[in-house]
């Protein structure tokens, strides 16, 4: 598949390794640019302190935040399981399971099921008279 499908279209120019970072850098967090004022996506704050140069000061507060919780956020014996390919996943002694996106996509297989299951009857019912 092409991804330039307009007749006549150039397919976009490879990015340098250098244009790439700069692009990456200079993009914001999470869409979120340092000229829009709402702050969405709080793990993805969180990344970026800790992925660039810890100058984040917003992941900085969640990261203090998180540590008064007791959590390990400078890791122990067992955090690298799920992220270490060598670990099977029934040898990790813990593994993390999203449940927000699973419970979004439970109920939207069963408001559809409960759709199909409505335009049937109506169907049956229209048929039948």
């Amino acid at each position: 598949a092409q991804l330039c499908a307009r007749e006549g279209a150039r397919p976009p120019r490879a990015l340098s390794r250098e244009e790439l970072s700069e692009l990456v850098l200079n993009s914001g967090v999470a869409g979120q640019s340092p000229s829009k004022p709402e702050v969405k996506c709080l793990h993805a704050q969180l990344a970026d302190h800790l992925c660039r140069d810890h100058s984040n000061p917003l992941g900085e507060a969640i990261l203090s935040g998180v540590a008064a919780r007791g959590v390990a956020v400078h890791g122990d014996s067992q955090c690298h399981q799920q992220c270490d390919c060598g670990v099977a996943r029934e040898a990790a002694t813990w593994w993390y399971t999203p449940v927000k996106n699973k419970q979004k996509l439970f109920t939207r297989l069963e408001r559809r099921k409960q759709r199909q299951v409505a335009r049937l009857e109506a169907a049956e019912e229209g048929g039948g008279g």
